[in-house]
């Protein structure tokens, strides 16, 4: 018989609450991962908020709803990416103290509490380095003269580059051992999204995206 799990999924705006944007992704990458893993989605929850500062959690009636249910049923929490919990390593590091434990469905079953708090903390680093690479980068620009255009759009374009990037480390990292081929098949099987919000992977795109990264592979 199937064990239990309890599906947690997050959007960040009510505007994406509202049209579902990001929600059935969410929802068909844990489906997906139950199925492979012979698990069976007891219940799901949903929050939508920004995610951001201390208080997080209390943001989330819904995360600690499910976390009450986890520890009633004594079944894992399991989501479909790493920053649907938080991009904040501290929120993370939180989360463990919890006694639930925590399945990324993009990461895998056998990823321990450990090992989610440091690939928390490079996705962290890493969006903190391109941003700054970033800023520096778009200030040597305005010396020379050049002409930015719409500086906000452009700002904002870079950010959400800079953390699709550091929210694949973590998956890269942990299968960089494998032919670019075989990670390509295993993101498209976990329904992790493409930079491009695309749902298929190949090798092409590992390996650019594990050469922006400046992560070694095979």
């Amino acid at each position: 018989m199937p064990s239990p799990i309890l599906a947690y999924y997050r959007v960040s705006t009510q505007k994406q609450g509202r049209s579902g944007l990001g929600l059935e992704a969410q929802r068909k990458a844990v489906a997906h991962f139950a199925a492979n893993e012979a698990f069976k989605v007891a219940a799901e929850f949903v929050d939508v908020e920004t995610g951001k500062g201390a208080d997080a959690l209390d943001k989330r009636p819904q995360l600690a709803h499910a976390l009450r249910q986890a520890k009633k049923l004594k079944a894992p929490i399991v989501v479909a990416k790493l920053d649907r919990l938080s991009r904040d390593v501290h929120f993370i590091s939180g989360l463990m103290t919890q006694r639930v434990p925590f399945i990324v469905a993009a990461l895998g079953r056998n990823v321990d509490p450990f090992m989610l708090h440091i690939y928390a903390a490079l996705a962290e680093k890493e969006r903190a380095l391109i941003s700054e690479r970033t800023r520096q980068a778009l200030a040597a620009a305005k010396e020379r003269g050049v002409r930015l255009g719409n500086q906000r759009q452009a700002d904002a374009n870079k950010a959400a580059a800079a953390a699709r990037d550091a929210d694949l480390r973590p998956i890269l990292e942990a299968m960089r051992d494998r032919p670019y081929r075989e990670i390509a098949q295993a993101l498209t099987n976990r329904n992790v999204p493409t930079p491009r919000g695309g749902d298929v992977w190949n090798a092409m795109t590992i390996s650019r995206a594990m050469k922006r990264l400046g992560i070694a592979g095979k």
